[in-house]
């Protein structure tokens, strides 16, 4: 049997997914913190959070296109895989059902 083939998004959606998880997270305390600013008048803000406030946005929703279009992708690349292992197959199956005769439609 051959072996399939691997699919490289699945890469990119984990590395992906992981930075997405740690954006939107460091996006919502800047937003939590962004409320109440009485409390942030006393500490110095991090530079993560600067880095939020700044271009939070715009780092999602890129992150969000870049997961759409890696998770097509590997639903692209898993449906060919199959496609074509289901073609491979299909030869196989002919012929093992031509050579055996069918019982069932032979008349008594």
């Amino acid at each position: 049997m051959s072996r399939p083939t691997r699919n490289p998004f699945y890469i990119v959606l984990g590395i992906i997914g992981f930075t997405f998880t740690i954006t939107a997270a460091s996006y919502c305390l800047s937003v939590l913190r962004g409320i109440r600013p009485q409390a942030t008048l006393e500490q110095k803000s991090h530079p993560l959070e600067e880095l939020m406030d700044r271009h939070g946005t715009s780092l999602l929703t890129g992150q969000l296109i870049i997961l759409a279009i890696a998770t097509v992708g590997a639903v692209t690349v898993d449906h060919m895989n199959s496609q074509k292992n289901r073609n491979s197959a299909k030869p196989e199956n002919v012929l093992s059902d031509t050579s055996k005769p069918d019982s069932s439609l032979e008349t008594k």
